[in-house]
């Protein structure tokens, strides 16, 4: 069993926790509540979500270390280090959350009776009907903690229970956290492990834990994990959510604030609609893991990640809510390529980089072009220099994420330079062009499609497919809906709005991405329906 599996106190070999009813059903206390809780959002998942694992245990959770929390720049609550799950605990920091605008994910104890209680029995579904009735009214409530790393032997059981909660309470998600892949003989077991429980149990979230750096040298799969994972939750049109290192334990060594930023900044480069911090409150003295300082230390008192996150997490958060509303398009790789990434490689809208970055390419449904630019370089600040083809204007998002701020560009022969000045592993969001804009094809395949707009069908044209080629259309939300292997060389690829799920694409704005080996290629699509 893992750190974490003991952290939740998990249950169904390694899956679910709450206790008896001991206070009044939680429809019947919404009345009385503070402004701040009134105001907040019961049903679906925030845009973006930034969490530390975990909350303050039940005897510390009171006003003072919940707005404490908040002031950390965090915005959802798990539940706590070995976490009893009672009842009367939870709905206590259920108040205090919403009272601060959070939400929480709850663990119940009550689940643990589905160890041998099927779901699906008439018994089951009572006990679930209460454990629903307890919270789903709740202003502070986000969703159902079922557990971490569940092995795939759990998935039968968590389908089950997902589907029951869904059915019952519509609004609010199940949740797990999964394995990383070094749990797995090989890198390929971990997409099916994934694919298993997506299938399963129809989750609403895909989260993720991959701690990189060791004390006998770092695995070099961030990156791996971040392009896998971001493949997956588009594919299956979800929110990734990954959870970060921070807290020195066992063969985990301590970061450098460039490591920790430059962890955030490449989980928002793929797109990631959620950051976690592992560990928030520090668990107690063990000497298997050696427990170090997480965000709040040993002796319950901040520890200087707290000031840290604190001043980066509102950057992180606005950053994030910004990215929500856009589609992403690619992440590429200029200066260095890590395992698993793709390198970057000059096109039509990019003509230039200059210094190590990861660069994740947004768009917006007017074709509006966006670039979270991470420096890749997590031990130094760097002087990047970026070169857009054509004369530009070039925007980076303000640090509280209220408007734009034009930069200085230079005038180049290859276009519209600008240089940039990360802190070691930090980021900034640009909008490039203005507020709409075409979407230029890019370095890959080739791309190019007619007609456009396009009712019935429509045609991409391939000129120089290399190896490991593909072809897929998203959706405005960013959601693969569509994709084909392409064979090396040129060619025509046909679509008529059918999508691989089954049924047409309806009418709208969708993209198509083309990538190889050598880079990936993007164009805006106006679909008028299939015939």
């Amino acid at each position: 069993m893992s750190p974490k599996q003991l952290a939740a106190g998990v249950v169904m070999a390694a899956a679910l926790v709450c206790a008896p009813n001991d206070r009044p059903p939680a429809a019947g206390r919404i009345e009385g509540r503070t402004a701040a809780a009134s105001r907040l959002d019961a049903g679906s998942l925030a845009p973006f979500a930034l969490f530390g694992w975990v909350s303050p245990p039940a005897d510390s959770c009171n006003a003072a270390r919940v707005a404490e929390y908040a002031g950390a720049g965090l915005s959802l609550m798990l539940p706590a280090w070995l976490d009893a799950g009672k009842r009367s605990d939870n709905l206590a920091r259920l108040d205090l959350a919403a009272a601060n605008g959070l939400r929480c994910l709850i663990w119940d104890q009550r689940f643990e009776r589905f160890m041998t209680l099927d779901p699906l029995s008439p018994e089951g579904g009572v006990l679930l009907d209460s454990i629903a009735a307890d919270y789903e009214q709740d202003p502070g409530f986000a969703g159902y903690y079922l557990g971490d790393e569940p092995p795939a032997g759990e998935f039968p059981l968590l389908a089950s229970l997902h589907a029951e909660l869904r059915a019952r309470d519509p609004a609010h998600p199940a949740w797990n956290d999964l394995l990383p892949s070094y749990a797995f003989e090989t890198f390929d077991a971990w997409p099916a492990y994934v694919r298993a429980y997506l299938d399963a149990t129809r989750a609403r979230v895909l989260c993720y834990n991959e701690y990189d750096f060791l004390t006998t040298g770092d695995r070099g799969l961030f990156v791996r994990h971040l392009a896998a994972a971001a493949g997956i939750a588009r594919e299956y049109g979800i929110p990734l959510w990954t959870i970060v290192q921070l807290i020195p334990h066992g063969a985990y060594r301590a970061l450098t604030e460039g490591e920790m930023r430059w962890q955030v900044a490449h989980a928002l480069a793929y797109g990631a609609r959620g950051v976690g911090y592992f560990t928030y409150w520090t668990p107690a003295p063990d000497p298997a893991f050696n427990w170090h300082d997480g965000i709040i230390d040993r002796n319950a008192r901040p520890s200087p990640w707290y000031a840290f996150l604190a001043t980066l997490n509102p950057r992180v958060a606005a950053t994030g809510r910004a990215l929500a509303d856009l589609t992403w398009l690619a992440t590429v790789h200029a200066g260095s390529v890590p395992t698993g990434g793709t390198a970057w490689a000059p096109d039509g809208w990019i003509a230039g980089v200059q210094g190590r970055a990861a660069l994740g390419e947004f768009t917006n449904a007017l074709g509006a072009r966006f670039l979270l630019v991470a420096n890749s370089d997590s031990a130094a600040a760097q002087d990047l220099a970026l070169t857009f083809a054509g004369a530009t204007p070039v925007e980076r998002l303000s640090d509280d994420g209220a408007g734009w701020t034009t930069l200085d560009t230079t005038h180049v022969v290859a276009g519209t330079r600008v240089a940039l000045a990360p802190a070691s592993g930090d980021f900034l969001l640009l909008r490039v062009g203005g507020e709409a804009g075409p979407l230029r094809a890019g370095s890959g395949p080739g791309l190019s499609l007619q007609p456009n707009p396009a009712a019935g069908r429509v045609e991409f044209a391939l000129g120089h497919v290399r190896r490991r080629g593909h072809i897929e259309i998203l959706d405005a939300s960013g959601r693969r809906i569509w994709s084909r292997t392409l064979a090396p060389g040129s060619s025509i690829v046909p679509w008529d709005g059918t999508m691989d799920a089954g049924g047409l694409a309806t009418p709208g704005i969708y993209f198509a991405r083309a990538e190889d080996s050598g880079g990936v290629s993007a164009s805006r699509l106006s679909w008028l329906g299939g015939r």
